[in-house]
């Protein structure tokens, strides 16, 4: 484990005063405002990452254009800043509507296609192959979803040899590296119209596993609701998942609702298949209505800057789900429809445990270092202070050397805050020793424990998570 984060219960052995604060991202901005006048906008399965190979941040954004187009296609942009993003530009006179934007992403023989979501494949077994994305042909005649692959992110070659899903699931279907299970994860739907989150899982793209659903709308859940989508996220040796919960409209009578509203709310997981939703509310919720976002607000993709802060970016739409086929019934435009959106929050911001008081006291359970490099993500006033005192793994007793009267105290706002004692830098002398860590907190909180370690949970050393 190289990082505690959401600070869950199962790994805390004493908490006084303490309580788990919750926080959300900040809407920053919508990223794009100018349209093509004959499109719904810009949004939709969104991606967006550093790409290594050009330097720059990309970001994959699809094209709904329902009058100006008769496909769905996808365009590139680039930018040297994850805040500010250029503004597509196109010719409006071009037939089909793709032809007049630049960077748009292409199928072998040179025709656009509706890539899912993109993914460079850099620091997976795969990566000499570039760029992956998922797709469902709207030429085929089957009902299969494929992989396509590229060595520039821009020219693509869908390997129809090899599906991936015998359905044509439109859904974010991004491809996350399992480390800790060396294998591919993508995300999908059990079935296209059955809105719940299933992977499936592949060594090479050459030989996969079967579905296996993962998360669905349980007996705390609104009646009706679905998880439209999940965008998987690694993060340190986690994964973060931000559902997409769909409340559609229960008055309506076919068999798949498709009037509704999504939200984005926020689940995470310790193995990349056993997840755990947190307070079953939107982590960002729609905007008023009118807004942009005000109808749905799907996250796909948070990006660490290289000044520790997580973005957000999302697709925000100014109605409900599928209701730009009600505007445009009434004769008015819908150009703008979608637009993708930015939110920002500080580095692991999900939770804190914060002091409800002056004082306040936590404890880990025992825990055995494999490193001496602690770091903590705290919180305090001014004039207040966090202490860490170490304490044996067996007896709770506090180890010589690493008391709370040796520890240095730490004040202020820290991403990165190194616990020093009098005599003692780190936790060098106590790798592979079993312990607890004490913290003493005075009007503070406590975002993320950093450190090297494996959970002691069984009758002796070896019995580690």
């Amino acid at each position: 484990m190289q990082s505690i984060l959401f600070l869950d219960n199962w790994l805390i052995d004493r908490a006084d005063c303490v309580d788990r604060q919750w926080y959300k991202p900040k809407f920053v901005k919508q990223l794009i405002e100018d349209f093509h006048p004959e499109t719904l906008g810009y949004g939709g399965y969104l991606s967006a990452f550093y790409d290594d190979k050009l330097g720059k941040y990309v970001m994959y954004l699809a094209v709904y254009p329902p009058e100006a187009d008769p496909g769905t296609f996808v365009l590139r942009l680039q930018s040297d800043d994850p805040y500010n993003w250029p503004t597509p530009t196109y010719d409006v006179n071009a037939t089909p509507a793709w032809k007049g934007f630049s960077d748009v992403v292409v199928k072998q023989g040179g025709d656009r296609f509706w890539p899912l979501v993109t993914r460079s494949l850099k620091g997976t077994p795969l990566e000499d192959r570039g760029y992956i994305a998922t797709c469902i042909p709207s030429d085929r005649s089957d009902h299969n979803s494929y992989a396509a692959f590229s060595q520039d992110g821009i020219h693509f070659t869908i390997d129809y040899d090899n599906p991936w899903h015998h359905s044509r699931s439109d859904t974010w279907s991004g491809v996350t590296w399992n480390k800790n299970e060396k294998v591919f994860q993508i995300s999908t739907r059990p079935m296209n119209v059955d809105r719940r989150v299933s992977f499936v899982t592949t060594p090479d793209f050459n030989s996969f596993s079967g579905i296996r659903t993962v998360l669905q709308p349980d007996a705390q859940d609104r009646i009706g609701a679905e998880i439209y989508s999940m965008p998987v996220i690694p993060y340190d040796d986690m994964f973060i998942g931000l559902p997409h919960m769909f409340t559609p409209d229960t008055l309506e009578t076919r068999r798949y609702r498709m009037g509704g509203r999504t939200e984005t709310e926020l689940s995470y997981s310790y193995n990349g298949f056993n997840w755990y939703r947190t307070q079953r509310e939107p982590f960002i919720g729609i905007q008023d209505f009118g807004q942009q976002a005000g109808g749905q607000i799907s996250v796909q993709e948070m990006i660490r800057t290289n000044d520790n802060k997580l973005l957000f970016i999302g697709s925000g739409s100014w109605g409900e789900h599928y209701s730009y086929k009600d505007i445009q019934a009434m004769g008015r435009s819908t150009a703008g429809f979608f637009a993708p959106m930015l939110y920002e929050m500080r580095l692991d911001g999900f939770c804190s445990m914060k002091t409800w008081s002056r004082d306040g006291w936590l404890r880990t359970r025992t825990i055995i270092p494999k490193a001496g490099d602690l770091r903590l993500n705290v919180r305090t006033t001014a004039h207040t202070f966090i202490k860490v005192q170490v304490l044996d793994g067996e007896t709770a007793e506090p180890i010589p050397g690493y008391t709370l009267e040796e520890a240095e105290p730490i004040t202020g706002d820290h991403l990165f805050a190194r616990p020093q004692w009098k005599d003692h830098a780190d936790l060098s002398e106590l790798i592979d020793r079993p312990i607890r860590l004490e913290f003493q907190m005075r009007e503070a909180e406590i975002f993320a424990i950093r450190l090297e370690s494996q959970v002691y949970i069984g009758r002796n050393p070896a019995d580690t998570l």
